[in-house]
């Protein structure tokens, strides 16, 4: 179940592993002589070790994501304390090493995946001690047990060889290379479908922490050894899953399966002819698809609920998911076909989709009455924005909109967000009028119409009407389904809000049942199931 990579290995550039500097140098000098010879001269003198010794010469140290002229060999020859686990002849693949050390992202790779994969700072004996973790010079944390480094076995009578700069140690196999989860992803094959659209964002950030800063030239900083280091603009979503300090789990779809949730969720973001709108609609996609993929180990009880790591407690409920491990629940047994181990987690090959358009991506959409901002206009009425604790008001707080006179007939438009290209109940939560004085007796229903706004598949503005005899039930927290609305485009996540619904007040002169008074809890677009909306009869062919 582990990801042996002896072979073939994917290119992928280094990160800024090791260096050769002095300073280096002083902070992992040798403090005891252990004998008249370096590592590398013990390397040389054992035979079945020439295959190691040709990978090391060939293979350049980096510096900052730079190549240096230094070969590892030479770094094992210089005065610093090291322990290298050298695996024999025949182990290992040397000639597909060497070929891949011909490229610069080959030698990296060939530094990162095998070199450094067998060399640790510090000194690490093989005398069956407890396991112990060691940092090897490629960040992977490697577990030391008995006369084992993980899988590789040492060569009896053939290991704890000091020299003036370390430890050498004859293995039997060499080290395998396990993978982090971010690795996973972006170089294995099998995980390429949306291991891609991670690479897609990966960029080089300068680490300005341990970077020497040299001095300010026009009011910019300037550094004489810049340091850079891998990010992922996506990390911001899916939290730092090449990070080898951490422990994650990943829910993983194969290519099949991908292809049948994408070809279903692609469906809801039609950004219509908006500029670069088949781009913006892979991005929101699969974001949405992947934002419940990945959970942090550390944080988590499975046997109760766990969160994702796009969980914020701002938009709870979502990406919380109760009785996971539970019949039907997200890691139900029978939704996972296999585990692959990484450095930093497992990745959790899926038999079954475990997630619901629902949980993922279409969800209700609220707009709040008392909040300001979703207000675009309003005419002949006052509007005040009261608080109140309540179960049933939705954010603790309601918008009461007042007539300016006792005739007027008012109208308020709200501005309505984030809507995907899918089928909503279109409603508005009205309250009873004791929401504000308990006392009252006035229960007259308001009577109201309404008008939606949205923009069709051309990029131009259209509106549905909706007739004048929609009113409300005013003893209860009413949720008035003011008509169903399949929208043609998407507007998720969009600062221009192209989606409004406008309330207007239609009672008569004589109508004295009604009431021109609101409390307007929220305005409220409930998801309708794509096999509910098949079924659904457009307005006109409901009317024959």
């Amino acid at each position: 179940m582990k990801n042996k990579s002896k072979y073939i290995l994917p290119l992928l550039v280094l990160g800024g592993m090791c260096s050769c500097t002095d300073t280096w140098d002083d902070h992992y000098g040798v403090a005891e002589d252990f004998s008249t010879t370096t590592l590398l001269d013990r390397v040389q003198e054992k035979p079945q070790l020439s295959n190691f010794l040709s990978v090391l010469q060939k293979t350049h140290v980096y510096n900052n994501n730079h190549a240096t002229s230094v070969t590892f060999a030479e770094l094992l020859g210089a005065d610093q304390t090291l322990t290298v686990w050298a695996p024999v002849n025949g182990t290992f693949n040397a000639d597909s090493l060497l070929q891949l050390c011909q490229t610069v992202k080959g030698d990296s790779t060939v530094g990162q995946h095998f070199v450094m994969n067998h060399i640790a700072h510090n000194l690490y004996n093989m005398s069956g001690q407890e396991v112990q973790e060691v940092l090897m010079l490629n960040n992977k944390f490697l577990p030391l047990h008995g006369n084992a480094l993980y899988n590789a076995n040492v060569v009896p009578e053939n290991f704890n060889l000091s020299s003036t700069n370390g430890l050498l140690h004859v293995m039997s196999d060499d080290v395998e290379y396990t993978y982090n989860v971010y690795e996973a992803l972006t170089s294995m094959k099998e995980f390429e479908h949306f291991g891609k659209f991670l690479s897609h964002y990966e960029k080089q950030e300068l680490d300005e922490v341990n970077s020497i800063q040299a001095g300010i030239v026009d009011g910019q900083k300037v550094y004489s050894d810049s340091v850079m280091i891998k990010d992922n603009a996506l990390f911001r979503v899916f939290d730092q899953i090449m990070s080898e300090d951490s422990a994650f789990f990943m829910l993983a779809p194969n290519a099949d399966m991908w292809n049948t949730v994408y070809n279903e969720a692609v469906q809801y973001f039609n950004y219509g002819s908006m500029p670069k709108a088949d781009s913006i609609a892979e991005y929101w996609t699969t974001v949405s698809l992947m934002s419940d993929l990945v959970y942090n180990r550390n944080i988590q009880h499975p046997e109760d609920s766990i969160f994702s790591t796009s969980y914020r407690p701002i938009n709870w409920p979502y990406h919380v998911y109760q009785k996971p491990m539970a019949a039907g629940g997200v890691l139900d047994a029978n939704n996972i076909k296999d585990v692959l181990q990484c450095s930093n987690g497992d990745i959790y090959r899926l038999n079954n989709w475990p997630f619901t358009p629902a949980d993922l991506y279409f969800h209700p959409i609220i707009t709040q009455g008392e909040r300001e901002a979703s207000l675009r206009e309003y005419k002949d009425c006052t509007l005040n924005y009261r608080a109140v604790i309540a179960d049933s008001v939705s954010g603790n707080a309601y918008l009461h909109i007042t007539p300016r006179t006792s005739t007027s007939n008012w109208q308020a438009t709200f501005e309505i967000p984030n809507t995907l290209s899918g089928t909503y109940d279109i409603c508005a939560v009205i309250l009873p009028k004791t929401v504000y004085n308990p006392n009252s007796r006035d229960f007259k229903p308001n009577k109201f119409k309404a008008t939606l706004t949205y923009m069709d598949l051309d990029g131009e503005s259209k509106k549905e009407e909706y007739g004048n005899e929609i009113s409300n039930n005013p003893y209860v927290v009413d949720t008035v389904v003011i008509g169903r609305f399949t929208f043609p485009t998407c507007n998720y996540q969009q600062s221009d809000v192209t989606t409004t619904l406008q309330l207007k007040c239609s009672i008569g002169n004589r109508q004295t049942n009604f009431s021109r008074e609101m409390y307007l809890d929220c305005i409220y677009l409930k998801p309708v199931s794509a096999a509910v909306a098949a079924g659904t009869k457009s307005r006109k062919e409901a009317r024959r």
